[in-house]
């Protein structure tokens, strides 16, 4: 299925073309992902935050985006944040993850947009749409989105222990669908996992990660998965 209709919406509700013209990239090269992809795959754009992903970005791009707009460089990650026309932008090269702590990751530069798939957390949050509106799924995202299921990529084990914030990020995404379908696998590695969260993770970034449930589409989804489950209940204090 192509999207492109829906990507130029996008692009014309944010005012996108301005950057995109400064990155001098063909439409196939700049892609969608996280938070913009799924307000693209159920044509809903209440969403400000638009992340983007390139494969490589330029000094030469940074400086003029710089001139333009009102940016933060993240050199270390090669990450681009910009705030703009009320839209928080983050351009990111393609990356790959080769140090993780259980918090913060050491990256390196990658050489494919699957390659930089790797290193995300939930199977539609690594669904990339380009500006073709093609759209590129490594792990059957769209169909899960679709179908409410939120889903680690890979072993939730060893997905937490890289970055305990993905275990909050799941609580917080359960209130993105009315009737969430998860996995006992899932679920049970954040509850063994859970006790090891506040070591990793700073209460603030909890509260913030948690907050953003309330302006989800089902926020008592997330209340009743930590009131749920009591090894969770010290999160409620978070919300």
């Amino acid at each position: 299925m192509n999207y492109l209709d829906q990507v130029n919406k996008i692009i014309k509700l944010s005012n996108l073309t301005n950057i995109i013209e400064i990155l001098s990239l063909d439409k196939k090269d700049i892609y969608f992902v996280g938070g913009a992809a799924r307000s693209i795959l159920n044509d809903k754009y209440d969403n400000k935050d638009i992340d983007l992903v390139i494969p490589n970005l330029q000094d030469s791009s940074i400086e003029k985006l710089d001139i333009r707009f009102k940016t933060k460089y993240y050199p270390n990650y090669k990450s681009l944040a910009i705030s703009y026309n009320d839209y928080d932008f983050q351009i990111n090269s393609f990356r790959k993850d080769i140090h993780s702590t259980g918090r913060h990751t050491k990256v390196a530069e990658a050489k494919s947009l699957q390659e930089d798939s790797k290193r995300r957390d939930f199977t539609f949050n690594s669904v990339y749409i380009n500006l073709l509106g093609e759209v590129f799924d490594f792990y059957d995202g769209v169909s899960h989105f679709n179908d409410s299921y939120l889903k680690f990529i890979f072993d939730p084990i060893e997905q937490i222990q890289k970055d305990y914030l993905r275990a909050i990020r799941y609580i917080r995404f359960l209130s993105l669908f009315k009737s969430t379908k998860t996995s006992n696998v899932d679920v049970d590695a954040i509850i063994l996992l859970s006790k090891n969260i506040t070591e990793f993770v700073k209460g603030n970034k909890i509260s913030k990660e948690l907050k953003k449930s309330h302006n989800m589409y089902y926020p008592e989804n997330t209340l009743s998965f930590l009131k749920k489950h009591k090894e969770l209940n010290v999160f409620l204090d978070y919300l």
